[in-house]
């Protein structure tokens, strides 16, 4: 077996159910072997006592031992050091260390169908600021091997394969297109995730909110508190033009009339005049939210853009856990059942067991506002089927 981990050495017991108390008699045990099918409530009283736990990974088909990891960290707060064992594959070992445990002893076939120093190099080019329980600082990170690889790559899109969002980001804001981005944000229950991270990199960096005069008054609050709680120094409110008011909503009823026109003029004219003077743009879209969105990478190239999609791997649970972890506060009206925020007169509630952009535009065949990247552009399209697609 090969510990990857620099310094470590171990001699840990078998602990196999039920062989609990015969183990522990001694009262002399402090490193522990424990099988992927042990049931932890018969080892609960002893984890105080225990300072290294090694579980067992007899396949790299496996995935019991992740389990065993995060209740470990999470449900049952133990602090040790905490070891995977046997045939895990790169991939794994990533997720292993996001699963809380503090190193992989690998097992010798799968160590050597790599370099020794594409190991040891894997886990420093992954960057995880790890800390102690069950938690994703920045979210999950891809291949750690195509991390490692990217930093040798000469195309800048390549350059990005396997970073996580805050490493894309802080690559992105400080060296490829530093001064040169921009993030939109609509400000709804997902913003702070981005917001965050970027007001830890460059809090300088222009940020763009679409004030369509139609927002609920708990979205303009959330946009000053997450202001004010992330020290941002650059968020923009973007107006619809009073010209263009008093001429085509002078009643200000064409959200009645006619919903498309009436996003047309209050959130895509308004955007695309500033947005196109920058050389990238920032957006929070994931793979899993649509079909057409599966394969995207995390910096596209269109034809006057760059787009990076820093969340593109991300899933929901990812972004719960990270606003968690950071304490981030919430979009006032999630807890009321908004789970998808638009303007005021188009957004309804979201009844259990809904979609949850179904209280947008509700009794509708409208789907999205109007705002849609494609081939670097922001354009304006028909509405297209999406579970989650916002415009940050």
């Amino acid at each position: 077996m090969t510990l990857l981990k620099h310094g470590f050495e171990h001699n840990a017991t078998r602990l196999d159910a039920p062989d609990v108390d015969a183990l522990f008699e001694s009262n002399l045990e402090t490193n522990v072997r424990l099988s992927p099918d042990i049931d932890l409530e018969l080892i609960k009283p002893r984890l105080s006592g225990l300072k290294t736990i090694v579980v067992a990974f007899p396949a790299y088909a496996d995935g019991r031992g992740f389990s065993i990891g995060r209740q470990l960290r999470k449900r049952y707060g133990y602090k040790g050091e905490l070891i995977a064992e046997g045939a895990l594959i790169p991939d794994q070992y990533v997720y292993a260390i996001q699963c809380g445990f503090d190193a992989v002893k690998v097992d010798p076939d799968t160590y050597a169908k790599q370099e020794p120093l594409e190991w040891r190099q894997a886990l420093a080019a992954f960057d995880l600021t790890y800390q102690r329980g069950y938690a994703i600082p920045n979210g999950p990170a891809q291949n750690v091997f195509d991390a490692r690889r990217a930093k040798r790559a000469t195309n800048r899109i390549d350059q990005y394969k396997g970073l996580s969002a805050q490493a894309a980001l802080t690559k992105a804001l400080t060296v490829d297109f530093k001064n040169e981005i921009v993030l939109s944000s609509s400000m709804g229950v997902d913003s702070a995730v981005l917001l965050h991270m970027i007001s830890e990199i460059d809090p300088n960096t222009p940020i763009l909110f679409l004030e369509t005069k139609k927002h609920f008054k708990e979205t303009l609050q959330y946009r000053d508190t997450l202001i004010d709680t992330l020290g941002l120094k650059n968020v923009q409110s973007l107006t619809p033009n009073e010209n263009d008011i008093a001429s085509e909503d002078a009643a200000d009823i064409l959200y009645k009339t006619d919903k498309d026109a009436c996003c047309d003029l209050r959130k895509t004219r308004p955007l695309e005049q500033v947005v196109e003077r920058f050389a990238a743009r920032i957006t929070g879209r994931k793979r899993y939210q649509t079909p057409n969105r599966q394969n995207m990478e995390i910096l596209e190239e269109g034809d006057t853009q760059f787009t990076l999609n820093p969340l593109a791997f991300w899933t929901a649970k990812d972004v719960t856990a990270y606003m968690r972890q950071h304490q981030l506060p919430s979009h006032p009206l999630l807890k009321l059942g908004y789970l998808s925020i638009g303007c005021a007169p188009c957004t309804t509630k979201v009844e259990e067991g809904e979609d949850p952009r179904a209280g947008r535009w509700r009794d509708t065949d409208k789907d999205e506002c109007g705002i849609h990247f494609i081939d670097g552009k922001w354009v304006r399209v028909a509405q297209q089927p999406t579970l989650h697609g916002e415009y940050i």
